[in-house]
């Protein structure tokens, strides 16, 4: 019995909802990574990821959910009678709705934490494991508009000051039809240190993120537009940064649905590493994979992303698109930074240039039976003059084909 029995509806059971997803995914790459030693040498590997929800209404606006994830890469036990302890708690959460007899929506526990175009707050659906926060969330509902309040523990320690906390405003307004807008503040709070070794001084971390979204679709045309300014102090240093993004396309009325769009993504860059102000962007929780490439060797971070795009719906259920993008080093004397945000490369003499390099992706999405999903694609990247001069001229090809099954 999931709550007390008091609890219990007038038909003696519980309004229960069961879910969940069973995903597989292969990739191959035959460079692991330009940021370690030998791994410029490729890898298969085969990706599982298994989850299973749970929703029980307890009436009186009172909810609890419960999502239990198995995460695991084929062969990764010892051997086929060794068991790794893979399953964790994803999502659990108590939510009670309309406090105070108000549109005031109460939400605590762990929890996947996501908004606007996931560029600083996401789930990270793309990894096999994912992203969720423990903490909570208040949502003051308007008619056409929200307001959330929330605060996560990242990370506990033994002393309280030493924990790292993150916390946000965010507003969304959809009051004309078709357009929504988002103001924001986000904030970093990591007494432990950890998180600013990639600058050569340990230290602690305390930053807000202020920012704004637009993003419509008038008619046959999309677009979006966001900016975000950055300040605080990371390891003792002044930290004052700064990015944006842009996107807009066109949807033509034709048999095919055919789509063009172009996207272009800035995130500030240090002219100055060693003058003791930080001035590199840092996109906080993103969903990688969204947007710099589907290679995920370039981010949200000392660069310029131009990207163009154009699809296809050649039958239903069915969409393929193909992305091309130029990444550039917004200063040559800064680093090149990967998903995680750590160093890949960097010349402190800035003369191995801006060029990272371009990258070509082709990709295709189908849906069978609303229940099964397949997504494949393959990737090329093209090494620039800072890659050739910095971790050597290898090229990388990336392919993967990815199963998933909704119930």
């Amino acid at each position: 019995m999931l709550f007390p029995a008091s609890l219990w509806s007038q038909t003696g059971s519980l309004p229960i909802k069961f879910g969940g997803q069973i995903r597989a995914r292969q990739e191959s790459t035959n460079v692991l990574s330009y940021a370690t030693p030998g791994g410029k040498h490729g890898q298969d590997q085969t990706l599982l990821r298994v989850r299973l929800g749970v929703e029980a209404d307890a009436g009186h606006d009172i909810k609890g959910y419960l999502q239990l994830q198995d995460a695991r890469v084929f062969g990764s036990e010892a051997n086929t009678a060794a068991n790794t302890a893979n399953v964790d708690l994803h999502q659990g959460y108590l939510e009670v709705l309309n406090l105070f007899a108000r549109p005031l929506d109460l939400r605590a526990g762990r929890m996947e934490l996501q908004y606007g175009d996931q560029r600083l707050v996401g789930p990270l659906d793309w990894s096999n494991i994912g992203r969720a926060f423990d903490g909570g969330r208040l949502r003051y509902r308007f008619e056409k508009a929200a307001v959330d309040a929330f605060a996560a523990n990242v990370k506990q320690t033994a002393d309280v000051r030493r924990n790292q906390t993150f916390w946000g405003l965010y507003g969304s307004c959809k009051a004309v039809p078709k357009h929504e807008a988002d103001l924001y503040v986000l904030g970093r709070d990591f007494g432990d240190g950890t998180q600013t070794a990639e600058l050569g001084n340990k230290g602690n971390l305390s930053d807000r993120t202020l920012g704004a979204r637009i993003k419509g679709t008038p008619g046959a045309w999309d677009y979006s537009g966001e900016a975000a300014w950055q300040f605080g102090r990371k390891a003792g240093q002044q930290a004052r940064a700064w990015a944006m993004a842009a996107t807009g396309g066109y949807a033509f009325e034709s048999r095919y649905k055919p789509r063009v769009g172009v996207e272009y993504d800035y995130a500030s860059g240090d002219s100055k590493p060693d003058d003791n102000k930080i001035q590199t962007f840092d996109p906080l929780f993103p969903t990688g994979h969204l947007y710099q490439g589907y290679q995920d060797i370039f981010y949200w971070r000392n660069g310029h992303d131009f990207k163009g795009t154009a699809s296809i719906v050649p039958a239903a259920g069915w969409k393929v698109q193909a992305d091309y993008h130029k990444f550039l080093l917004d200063h040559s004397f800064d680093a090149w930074y990967d998903k995680t945000g750590a160093v890949i490369a960097r010349d402190v003499t800035g003369g191995s240039g801006r060029n990272i390099g371009d990258e070509v992706d082709l990709h295709v999405r189908a849906k069978f039976r609303d229940t099964i999903g397949l997504w494949f694609g393959y990737s090329r990247f093209f090494a620039g003059r800072f890659v050739k001069n910095t971790v050597g001229n290898k090229e990388r090809d990336w392919a993967f084909f990815q199963a998933t099954l909704d119930f």
